[in-house]
């Protein structure tokens, strides 16, 4: 028989047992898991690898304009109805942006992976099947998802790897996307001289699953453990002095639930008070579904000014930013330039990227140089550009004087955009940010370039396709004029509240 003593003696190994369990998670929560950027190192070989993942994909992307042409001869279709298989893919590669929140549960080596197989079986099977609305499907939907898989975590997964040279970095992987117009620009052309488009899709197909290879090196940094730097102890004295005090003390499961809901909203940056009326009225189950959708999509990022208007800045920006690469080879087709010396048109726009990229990373990391004044900068001269294109650019000497401006204005953005989020916005906000304006750029797209094609349908020239597309982006610029102020007044008013 057990007596008294011993339950007793149980009962009280029980209690401390918990307690100690209890006291470990309320101690972890004085800990924090950081990642600390190596500055260099292994860094630079995940630089190398985005790079070639960015010259692949986008380079297949930025030369699509010959792709376009050939299969709107091929099939004999309206300029506006082949221009959605580009705007769908591009739409698509920009919202799937979306999906790669996924980085958190899986990494981005598993991320880019995936969407490289994708890109490969979305190119192979667009080798068989040649009708508009198969190829909607087949280059549109699925190579559209597998480029956004690949995309993000290119440019988002090295900023975890630099802290003082991030936006050198970040534009070195971004100069990829013009080192791969530079290269496909005439590759694809020549594909399509030789193996006509079917052959054209199948070898890209080969070339784009090198991506997996790349892919495989994205190894991530293993994070930190240090403690809280916001630490504050509370003490229970008397509730008169305007300090927390408890009467009825929990018991050692409340505890536990608490310190489990406190680790989960101290992940997600979210207040307890502002969502304990609903979890007080949910089950066990919808309690954790509702705390994993919240960590897993920061929903609470557009109740910022700042990102809200860096969203539809986004907007404006990507209904005209494709036109140029799209059009700028039919248009100088037009004015009687030939079409070999049109398509290189797309390799000085490339390589003319790739050295803004380069540049203006590099400059970005300067203490004094401001990412948001080139990000204005680069917005502006790009609206300008392509506004007065038609007017200004009636020879070929012009059109490659226009492409090595445009790429360099280009870059100015392009290659400063993550690094901007990341300083308005807080480095760990940076993934979730990116990926959500991905959707507003992808949406843009998929109306902005169908419109263009249908303003050449009706009007039989580029003219009101550049002017349309110049208007877009300058509104686009505009909108971004006050974004400091916009944020500066944000945190303040984050500070005092």
């Amino acid at each position: 028989m057990t007596s008294d003593s011993d339950v007793k003696i149980h009962s009280g190994d029980e209690n401390r047992k918990e307690m100690g369990k209890i006291n470990k998670e309320e101690d972890e929560l004085s800990f924090e898991y950081v990642v600390i950027p190596p500055d260099g190192g292994y860094g630079w070989i995940i630089t190398g690898a985005s790079l070639l993942v960015l010259l692949i994909s986008d380079g297949i992307l930025f030369s699509f304009g010959l792709i376009l042409s050939e299969l709107k001869n091929v099939l004999d279709e309206p300029a506006a109805k082949v221009a959605w298989i580009f705007s769908i893919q591009n739409g698509t590669s920009l919202i799937s942006g979306m999906a790669t929140f996924s980085n958190h549960f899986f990494g981005f080596r598993a991320v880019v992976i995936i969407g490289s197989l994708m890109g490969f079986v979305g190119l192979f099977t667009s080798s068989f099947v040649l009708s508009v609305y198969s190829l909607f499907f087949t280059f549109g939907i699925f190579f559209g998802i597998a480029d956004g898989l690949v995309y993000t975590p290119a440019v988002v997964g090295v900023g975890f790897y630099f802290e003082k040279r991030r936006a050198l970095a970040t534009g070195i992987v971004l100069c990829g996307s013009g080192a791969g117009a530079f290269v496909f620009a005439p590759l694809i052309y020549w594909l399509i001289e030789t193996y006509a488009i079917r052959g054209t899709f199948l070898i890209l197909s080969g070339i784009y699953l090198n991506c997996t290879v790349f892919g495989s090196l994205l190894i991530p940094v293993k994070p930190v453990r240090r403690k809280r730097m916001d630490e504050v102890d509370l003490k229970l004295l008397d509730g008169t002095a305007g300090i927390l005090t408890i009467e009825n003390p929990p018991t050692p499961n409340e505890v536990k639930e608490n310190v489990k809901h406190e680790r989960e909203q101290s992940n997600m940056g979210i207040s307890t008070t502002e969502i304990q009326p609903i979890i007080n009225r949910c089950p066990p189950s919808i309690k954790k579904c509702f705390f994993s959708v919240l960590k897993l999509f920061k929903f609470s990022l557009f109740r910022s000014p700042t990102f809200v208007v860096v969203c539809v800045s986004s907007f404006f920006q990507s209904i005209g930013w494709f036109v140029p690469s799209m059009y700028i080879t039919a248009h100088a087709v037009n004015i009687g330039i030939p079409k070999e010396k049109a398509s290189f048109l797309l390799s000085i726009l490339g390589i003319c990227i790739m050295i803004g990229r380069i540049l203006i990373g590099w400059i970005s990391d300067h203490p004094k140089v401001s990412v948001l004044v080139l990000n204005n900068v680069g917005l502006t001269v790009a609206g300008l550009l392509i506004f007065l294109c038609p007017l200004i650019l009636v020879s070929y000497e012009l059109l490659v004087l226009f492409s090595v401006i445009l790429g360099l204005a280009a870059s100015c953005t392009t290659a400063t955009r993550s690094i901007l989020l990341g300083k308005l916005l807080g480095l760990e906000n940076v993934n979730n940010s990116y990926s959500f304006m991905l959707v507003f750029h992808g949406t843009a797209t998929i109306i902005g370039i169908p419109l263009a094609g249908l303003l050449f349908d009706i009007f039989g020239d580029y003219q009101i396709t550049f002017y349309f597309a110049g208007s877009s982006i300058l509104l686009s610029a505009f909108i971004c004029y006050p974004l400091g102020r916009i944020n500066r007044w944000e945190k303040l008013h984050n500070l005092k509240n």
